[in-house]
């Protein structure tokens, strides 16, 4: 608005939820009706909507300052008084902590909930702000459990699941931007821990993706004729550890050819926990394709001119799957 200098939203956009809001709010709505709740951000109170918690319980809701490995031991400090802690930082900033992730959370196999935003890759800010590592340094960490939502609703019923029924540290992670469900504030639901889900079947060729990028795989999938549909079926997996052993069972037993996708980077990320599972059940003739995150600094552009460069949107999966059915 050029008479009050205020950038205009548009409307219908401003309309979807943005995953910041949806943990901020969740978490607000959570710790009204659990004192045993804390909340640590690192100077991003804004940018993770910890801003909610800290104007409404600002006894339990801390911002420590460009101090992410103050606020990891500080979660842990917590964490063995009996309190839940969340703790917000951007996965870029996390590795600034990641001795104290391992030390002093999980050697002590503390329940603290690190909700990593910014997760995957993040567009104009830069190759230094990529959230691209994450699914890789901590898979290799006992004691953790890692998740990722598929959307809003997946987030929300995560971090309801977090609060009570989880024993470990729990990382979940989600990316900048929004999630296309409007109507995200449903009853809570308890997430079965390392449990994977069906989204849907087919024939001759498997996906396994995990977060969020599942939605550029049912947009793909979308784009395909109906009979090309039929022979496509797409898990979400949901967690990375633990891995869904029972689900990734079935699904080598019953598909020769699978992809896995991520927006995280492929060495040591999922796809390699997949191809190492199915090395270890003996199920060494399966044809797997990982797509993800090359061995390379991505640059900054928008998300779209990102996705399209490292081969994970919709037009490249839906090209990828017709590759390997034809």
């Amino acid at each position: 608005n050029s008479s009050t200098g205020v950038r205009e939203i548009n409307k219908e956009l401003n309309q979807l939820p943005k995953y910041q809001d949806v943990f901020g709010l969740t978490l607000l709505e959570l710790a009204k009706q659990n004192e045993k709740i804390i909340g640590i951000t690192a100077a991003m109170p804004t940018g993770t909507s910890l801003k909610y918690m800290i104007k409404e319980l600002p006894e339990r809701a801390f911002d420590v300052g460009i101090a992410e490995q103050h606020a990891v031991t500080l979660a842990a400090g917590f964490a063995t008084q009996g309190f839940r802690v969340f703790c917000a930082i951007y996965s870029t900033f996390l590795q600034r902590a990641y001795d104290q992730i391992i030390h002093d959370v999980a050697l002590q196999n503390l329940p603290v909930v690190f909700c990593i935003d910014r997760a995957g890759l993040v567009g104009e800010d830069g190759s230094t702000h990529h959230g691209v590592f994450d699914l890789a340094y901590l898979r290799l960490i006992p004691n953790f459990i890692i998740f990722a939502p598929l959307n809003a609703i997946d987030l929300r019923h995560m971090l309801y699941t977090a609060q009570s029924d989880v024993n470990h540290p729990l990382a979940i992670r989600y990316p900048r931007g929004t999630s296309p469900n409007y109507d995200w504030k449903v009853p809570f639901k308890k997430l079965a821990i390392g449990k994977g889900i069906c989204l849907k079947k087919g024939t001759d060729l498997a996906i396994l993706s995990i977060g969020t990028i599942g939605l550029e795989v049912i947009k793909a999938l979308s784009e395909l004729d109906t009979n090309t549909q039929l022979r496509v079926a797409h898990y979400d997996m949901r967690f990375l550890k633990p891995l869904d052993v029972a689900l990734l069972s079935t699904v080598f037993k019953s598909f020769k050819q699978i992809i896995t996708i991520e927006d995280g980077v492929l060495a040591g990320g999922f796809g390699s926990a997949i191809l190492e599972q199915a090395h270890h059940t003996n199920f060494n003739t399966l044809n797997i394709t990982c797509l993800g995150i090359p061995d390379e600094f991505i640059t900054h552009g928008t998300l779209a001119q990102l996705y399209c460069k490292v081969g994970i949107d919709f037009q490249s999966i839906a090209q990828k799957i017709t590759e390997k059915l034809a």
